[in-house]
C-alpha cells in the first residue's frame, strides 16, 4: 500500500469496534479529509479537495470490470470499449472531445487516458478549475463515459486498426515467451485465457452488438465510481455528482462481477521459454498464497512487518550483485500482491546465459538462508529506520501532495479494497507499531511463505534460443528445491563500517562575492576556490532539495579510443564506493537518510545530480565533496559492474528494434566511432586504471564547476554547508570548455530499411536536420512546431488512417558542439501500412510548410503552452534546469511578461516559417524496420 496520502486527523483513528476488541482488531477508516457517498442507483463517489497542482482537478471513473468478465467471443472488447470513450459520446461527437480538451491546455496521453486490466477499467482526465465551465464540461465527459458512449459505427471501425496496432506493439520475444510460460503460471483461472489485449481475430471481426453488449453490462452505476480530487470546491462537486449521476439506471438482469480463483497445486509446476530475440536470460520462483485481508489495524501491522521483510531481503540480493562474479546482475525477492485472489512470494534475477542454474540456486540459497537463520538485528534495525524515515517524509509533503497520487489510492480503495487512512494516521500507526516489531515475527515470514516441496510454487526461465545456453532439466531444478533444507549454509554477516562519513572535516573555504537576481528571486554566491554556487529556496515541496552540478568538458577531451573508458568512469566509481566506504557499506551507512547523487561524463559536460531532505543535508554534502575528492579503486565493484553489462549485452542485438535504433544511430553520425554501438567486445575496450585516471581528471577541479541548488533548505546552512564542503574542494584556477570531435550528419537525404525479427511489426524513423542559431525564442518556437505536430500526425495517422496506436514527435536546438536543430517523428504499424502513412505523414508537413495553422489547433497550442509553465513555475526541477541552462550559456530566461507576449505573438505564419525552416526536404533521413522476411517495402522518400 502507497503511503503518500493527506489526511486531519481527530481524536480518534478507529472506527467499529466496541470497548471489549483488541485493538489490533479494529477497522481502519477511510482517511477523513475525503468527502464519500453512494448515490441511490449504488454509484460511489470520493472527493477531495487539494491544491497542488494549483488550478487542476483530476478526474476519474473507476468501473469494477475488465478482461476476465469478457465472453469467449468478446476477448479484447473490455480494451477495445475502453478506447471508444475517446472516439463518441451523446454530448462530444466522433474526436470533439479530445478537442475540447486540448483547447483548455488538456493533453492527450499524460492528461487524457485510460487503462484496462484482467479485472478493473480506470479513465483519467485533468483540467482546469480556473473556469467553471471547464468543470462542468469535464463532470459532462465523465458521465458520457459512464453511460452515453456513441458506439457510431464507422468510428468503431476506424478504431480497430488503432486497437490492433497496440495489440502489434506486444508483439515480440517477450510476448511469445509468456504465451508459453502463462499457461503454467495461471494453469485453470480465468487469468490463463483472457490476457486484456484480447485476440487479433476476435478485435477484427466483433460485432458491433457484442462490444456493445459488454459495455451495458458492466458499465452501470453500481459498479462504478467517480474520484475528484483538485483544487475545487468540495460542496458544488458533489452537488455535479448528484446531478450527473443519480438518473442513471442499473440494468434488470444485471451480470454479476466475479472475483476468479487461481487454483492451488500440489506439485512445483516448471515452465521454460527461449527465443531468438530474447533480449535477456530471467529466472523466476512464484509462491502463491490466497490473498490476505487489509482492513484492520493488525492488517496494517502485517504491512509495515512485510515492507521490512521485502527491504531487507532486496538489500541482500543487492549485495550479491556486487561481488566480483556475481550470480546475477539485478535481482529481487519481495510477498506482495499478484492478482484480486492471490498474492505472490516472488523472486526474480537477470542472470547470464550461462548462470541460469545458478541464479535459481543462488535464489533458493538466500531464502533457506533466511528461512533458517533468519535477518539480523543490525539489518532490522537499519530497516526500520529507513522505513520510518520515509513515512515521515511523506507525511512531511502532507500539503504538497499531487492529486494524481491521491487519486491512485482512493481507486485502490475501491477496487481493490485496499484502506487508505491517511498519511496522519499511517504515520500514528508505524510510531505506535514499527519499533514493536520483533526479530522473530520477521524472521518467521519466510517459513509462512516458502511452501514445503514446491506447493504452489512455479518457477519460470526466460532465454535466448541459441546453441550456448542450455536450460536445466526440470529433474535437475526440482532437486534444488527438494535439497534445499539439506544445504551447506552458513549465516549471513552484517558488514558494516562503524565510521564517519568524513572522517576528517576538510578545511573550509570562503564565500567571497553574492549578488541576488530579483526577476526570479534566485542568489549566486562566488566561493574562493572559483566555483560558483547558484540557490533558490522554495516552498514547492517540503522535504526536497536538488542540486545540478556542471562544468564543461566531457569525453571530448579524450581521445577516440578513451571514449568507453569516460562514458563507463562515472558507473564504474559509483559501483565501488567512496572513501573507506565500499558500495555496500555506503548504502548500509546512507539507510535512514534521504540522499541521492550520481556524477556523469557527457561528451560535451561532466556533473552531478541528486536530491536530498533538509535534515540531511550536510550528509548530502558530505557525499558529494567525496565524489571529488575520495572515489575508490575497488576490483570487485569493477568486476562487479562489468559482469551486469555482459549480462545485458550478450543478447542486446537480438532484439530488432535494438538493432534498429543502432542502425539509426550510427548512420546519422556518419558512422563516427564515438556512435558505434555497445557490445561485448567494446566492454574489452574498458580498462579499470584508465576509466578512474578519467574520472579523478574531470572532477579534480572543481573551480570550474556551477552548483545549483533548487528547494527547501534553511539558508544559513546551505551557505555553512558550501564553504565546508564545496569551496574547500580542489580548483586549478582553470576554465576548461568541451570540443567538437566531429560528428556531422549525412548530406541530402538518407534512406534505409533494416530487416530484422518475425513479427508483422514495423518501425518508422523520420530525422530532420540542419544549422539552427539557439535562442531562447527558437527554441519555443520549436516546441510550438512540436506540439502542432503531434497533433496533427495523431489525428491524421491514427484517428483518420487508423494505422498506428501513437506518434512521437521530438525537436531540439542543440548549442554545443555545433548550433543545429533535429526534429525526429517515429511512429509503429503493419508492414504493409509503412509507405501508406510515411505518405500522410508528408502530407500533414507539407500543409504546414503551405498554410500554417488553423485557429483551433493554434489555440490547443498557445494553452498547452499556457497550462505547462503554471504547473512548471511550481516545480523544483525546472527551476533548477532553468537557473543552469541560464547560467551555463549565459542566456536570459523568459519572464512572465515576455511569455505573454510571445503567446499572443504567435500566429499561424509563424508556424508556416518554422515549418519551411525545420523540415527541410532535401536533408532528412528516413528509417524502417520490417521483418525479416518483409521484402516489398518500399523505402525512397
Amino acid at each position: 500500500m502507497k503511503t503518500i496520502f493527506i489526511s486531519f486527523i481527530a481524536s480518534f483513528i478507529f472506527f467499529g469496534a466496541s470497548a471489549q476488541t483488541p485493538e489490533l482488531n479494529n477497522l481502519l477508516q477511510l482517511d477523513p479529509a475525503i468527502r464519500t457517498g453512494t448515490l441511490p442507483n449504488g454509484l460511489k463517489y470520493f472527493i477531495r479537495k487539494n491544491s497542488r497542482p494549483e488550478k487542476r482537478a483530476e478526474l476519474r471513473i473507476a468501473v469494477n470490470t475488465g478482461s476476465t468478465m469478457e465472453n469467449d467471443d468478446q476477448q479484447g472488447l473490455a480494451h477495445f470499449c475502453e478506447h471508444m470513450a475517446f472516439n463518441g459520446s451523446k454530448n462530444f461527437k466522433k474526436n470533439e472531445l479530445v478537442d475540447y480538451l486540448e483547447s483548455i491546455g488538456t493533453k492527450f496521453g499524460p492528461h487524457l487516458n485510460a487503462y484496462t486490466s484482467f479485472d478493473e477499467t480506470v479513465y483519467m482526465m485533468r483540467i482546469p478549475t480556473d473556469s467553471e465551465s471547464y468543470i462542468i464540461k469535464g463532470m459532462q465527459i465523465l458521465e458520457d463515459w459512464a453511460h452515453n458512449l456513441s458506439f457510431d459505427t464507422v468510428e468503431i471501425n476506424k478504431e480497430r486498426g488503432v486497437v490492433i496496432e497496440e495489440w502489434r506493439l506486444g508483439q515480440g520475444a517477450n510476448e511469445r515467451m509468456r504465451n508459453k510460460y502463462w499457461p503454467v503460471l495461471f494453469k485453470d483461472s480465468r487469468y490463463e485465457v483472457r490476457l486484456p489485449i484480447g485476440k487479433k481475430d476476435i478485435l477484427e471481426k466483433c460485432s458491433y452488438d457484442k462490444l456493445i453488449s459488454f459495455y451495458k453490462d458492466f458499465y452501470r452505476p453500481d459498479n462504478m465510481a467517480v474520484i475528484l480530487v483538485g483544487d475545487f470546491d468540495m460542496d458544488k462537486m458533489e452537488a455535479m455528482i448528484k446531478q450527473h449521476f443519480s438518473s442513471i439506471p442499473n440494468p434488470a438482469n444485471e451480470r454479476k462481477v466475479q472475483q476468479w480463483p487461481v487454483p492451488d497445486h500440489k506439485e512445483l509446476r516448471i515452465a521454460k521459454a527461449t527465443d531468438k530475440e530474447a533480449p535477456y536470460t530471467v529466472v523466476q520462483i512464484n509462491y502463491k498464497h490466497n490473498r490476505e485481508d487489509f482492513k484492520t489495524v493488525g492488517d496494517y501491522r502485517n504491512h509495515i512487518m512485510y515492507n521490512l521483510y521485502n527491504g531487507m531481503m532486496g538489500n541482500r540480493l543487492q549485495e550479491l550483485a556486487k561481488q566480483s562474479d556475481p550470480p546475477f546482475s539485478f535481482a529481487n525477492t519481495s510477498y506482495g500482491r499478484f492478482v484480486r485472489t492471490k498474492n505472490v512470494y516472488a523472486s526474480f534475477a537477470v542472470v547470464k546465459d550461462q548462470g541460469i542454474e545458478r541464479g535459481i540456486e543462488t535464489l533458493v540459497t538466500e531464502n533457506e538462508r533466511v528461512r533458517r537463520f533468519g535477518f539480523t538485528q543490525s539489518e532490522l534495525d537499519r530497516q526500520k529506520k529507513s522505513l520510518m524515515r520515509r513515512i515521515e517524509s511523506s507525511f512531511a509533503e502532507k500539503d504538497k501532495t499531487e492529486s494524481a497520487n491521491l487519486t491512485r489510492e482512493y481507486i485502490s480503495y475501491f477496487l481493490q479494497g485496499e484502506p487508505a487512512p491517511g498519511i496522519t494516521i499511517e504515520l500514528e500507526l508505524y510510531k505506535k507499531y514499527l519499533s514493536g516489531i520483533t526479530l522473530d515475527e520477521v524472521n518467521a515470514l519466510c517459513k509462512k511463505w516458502i511452501n514445503a516441496n514446491g506447493e504452489n510454487c512455479t518457477v519460470i526461465i526466460q532465454a535466448p534460443e541459441k546453441p550456448e545456453v542450455v536450460l536445466p532439466a526440470d529433474e535437475k531444478i526440482k532437486n534444488v528445491f527438494t535439497t534445499a533444507s539439506a544445504m551447506d549454509i552458513k549465516p549471513y554477516v552484517d558488514k558494516v563500517l562503524d565510521k564517519p562519513l568524513v572522517s576528517k572535516k576538510p578545511v573550509a573555504g570562503k564565500i567571497i562575492s553574492e549578488k541576488h537576481n530579483d526577476d526570479f528571486d534566485y542568489t549566486e554566491l562566488q566561493l574562493s576556490n572559483g566555483a560558483k554556487v547558484i540557490y533558490k529556496k522554495t516552498d514547492f515541496k517540503n522535504d526536497q532539495v536538488l542540486l545540478s552540478a556542471t562544468s564543461f568538458g566531457g569525453s571530448s577531451l579524450y581521445p577516440e579510443k578513451d571514449d568507453n573508458n569516460a562514458g563507463y568512469a562515472c558507473s564504474i566509481v559509483h559501483n565501488s564506493g567512496v572513501g573507506e566506504f565500499d558500495q555496500t557499506q555506503l548504502e548500509k551507512y546512507l539507510q535512514g537518510k534521504i540522499v541521492r547523487l550520481f556524477n556523469y561524463i557527457g561528451e560535451t559536460q561532466e556533473g552531478l545530480s541528486g536530491s536530498a531532505s533538509p535534515q540531511d543535508l550536510e550528509t548530502f554534502m558530505q557525499l558529494l565533496y567525496l565524489r571529488f575528492t575520495a572515489p575508490r579503486k575497488d576490483a570487485d565493484g569493477f568486476n562487479s559492474f562489468i559482469a551486469q553489462q555482459k549480462s545485458f549485452m550478450e543478447n542486446a542485438t537480438a532484439n530488432p528494434e535494438s538493432a534498429f535504433n543502432d542502425t539509426v544511430e550510427v548512420t546519422m553520425s556518419n558512422y563516427h566511432p564515438r556512435r558505434k554501438p555497445e557490445t561485448m567486445e567494446t566492454l574489452k575496450e574498458i580498462n579499470h586504471d584508465r576509466a578512474l585516471e578519467i574520472y579523478k581528471d574531470r572532477f579534480a577541479d572543481a573551480g570550474d564547476f556551477t552548483f545549483v541548488f533548487v528547494g527547501n533548505f534553511k539558508t544559513d546552512e546551505l551557505r555553512k554547508y558550501t564553504e565546508e564542503y564545496i569551496a574547500s574542494l580542489p580548483s586549478k584556477n582553470s576554465k576548461e570548455n568541451w570540443k567538437d570531435v566531429g560528428i556531422t550528419h549525412p548530406k541530402g537525404k538518407v534512406a534505409k530499411t533494416v530487416k530484422r525479427g518475425v513479427e508483422p511489426k514495423s518501425s518508422v524513423q523520420i530525422k530532420f536536420h540542419g544549422d539552427a542559431k539557439f535562442t531562447v525564442k527558437e527554441n519555443m518556437d520549436m516546441q510550438a512546431l512540436v506540439k502542432l505536430m503531434q497533433i496533427l500526425l495523431r489525428e491524421s495517422l491514427r484517428e483518420e488512417n487508423s494505422g498506428t496506436y501513437g506518434v512521437q514527435c521530438y525537436g531540439s536546438i542543440s548549442r554545443v558542439p555545433k548550433q543545429e536543430y533535429s526534429f525526429d517523428i517515429s511512429f509503429g504499424c503493419a508492414p504493409d501500412n509503412v509507405k501508406k502513412l510515411t505518405d500522410a505523414a508528408f502530407v500533414e508537413i507539407e500543409k504546414v510548410r503551405n498554410n500554417g495553422c488553423d485557429e483551433k489547433n493554434l489555440t490547443k497550442i498557445k494553452e498547452t503552452f499556457r497550462r505547462d509553465r503554471e504547473s512548471n513555475l511550481k516545480e523544483n526541477s525546472y527551476w533548477m534546469q532553468r537557473i543552469m541552462t541560464s547560467s551555463l550559456y549565459n542566456e536570459p530566461m523568459m519572464k512572465q511578461d515576455e511569455f505573454d507576449t510571445y503567446l499572443k505573438n504567435l500566429n499561424s505564419d509563424d508556424l508556416k516559417r518554422l515549418a519551411v525552416k525545420y523540415f527541410n526536404l532535401n536533408e532528412y533521413g528516413y528509417f524502417i524496420l520490417v521483418p525479416e522476411k518483409e521484402t516489398k517495402t518500399e523505402i525512397k522518400k
